[in-house]
């Protein structure tokens, strides 16, 4: 299996091969995108250079997890998109030929790979759903979600080799946190024990990495937020725990540890 980050959420994975990318976004493109999502790294790898995808994993609805660009991209390639129902019902009204609703607890299949939505609780975006891709691996994406007793009992059944887990969140004021930070992820891993937890939501700017302590990812903090995963990798890495942090633009082949 090999991943590739494209940037955010965004990854290119490819498993017994079948290609699919999650919560594509290649913007901002708009004055709207700038202001509510500014870039704090730019996608490493533009829609443009993509040639050849089978599916779009789609957590929800939300800017900086579907744009235009992906849109266009589906309609190019002719690939599908699978995940929340707005997600979905925005795809097929944007023209994408083949789109496959999902609700937690529902699948669907993908060439060899079977598609399990499993839940997601975000506070402004009650259809979110994650994903877990069963094949020779499996994998885990979580979309944005707190961390929650109902997901652990979801994917408790699912023995991960890889987790792509959101690491950095949004908080408002009536509403809270939108999903996990560090702490939260560090739970998940611990709780669930993939093969590699790999921290992502990383590259929008006003994303909070640690509210207690201060750190959110920022324009020009590049060194703050890798100084934060780093102490957090290695936490976890003592406790026995495999994480890996992605590099945008390099793509990374997973190895199954030895027991």
């Amino acid at each position: 299996m090999w991943l590739s980050l494209i940037g955010h959420m965004a990854v290119l994975v490819e498993l017994d091969g079948v290609a699919f990318l999650t919560d594509p976004w290649f913007g901002p493109c708009t004055w709207l995108e700038r202001r509510l999502a500014p870039r704090a790294v730019p996608p490493a790898l533009p829609p443009e250079e993509i040639t050849a995808l089978d599916a779009m994993l789609v957590s929800h609805n939300h800017l900086d997890h579907l744009d235009e660009p992906a849109l266009a991209l589906a309609r190019r390639l002719g690939c599908a998109i699978i995940g929340s129902q707005r997600a979905t019902q925005r795809a097929r009204r944007a023209g994408v030929r083949e789109v496959i609703p999902l609700r937690a607890g529902e699948a669907t299949t993908l060439g060899p790979l079977t598609i399990h939505a499993v839940p997601a609780e975000h506070p402004l975006a009650s259809d979110a759903v994650g994903f877990v891709v069963a094949g020779s691996h499996s994998i885990y994406f979580s979309g944005d979600t707190r961390w929650t007793p109902a997901l652990q009992t979801a994917l408790s059944p699912f023995p991960l080799d890889v987790a792509l887990v959101q690491a950095a969140c949004a908080h408002y004021p009536f509403f809270g946190d939108d999903g996990m930070s560090l702490a939260e992820a560090a739970a998940l891993a611990r709780a669930l024990r993939p093969g590699w937890t790999v921290p992502l939501h990383l590259h929008c700017a006003g994303k909070w990495l640690d509210r207690a302590a201060g750190i959110r990812i920022e324009m020009g903090n590049a060194d703050r937020v890798q100084a934060a995963l780093s102490a957090w990798a290695d936490s976890l890495r003592a406790e026995g725990l495999g994480v890996q942090i992605l590099e945008p633009g390099r793509s990374t082949e997973y190895v199954k540890r030895e027991t």
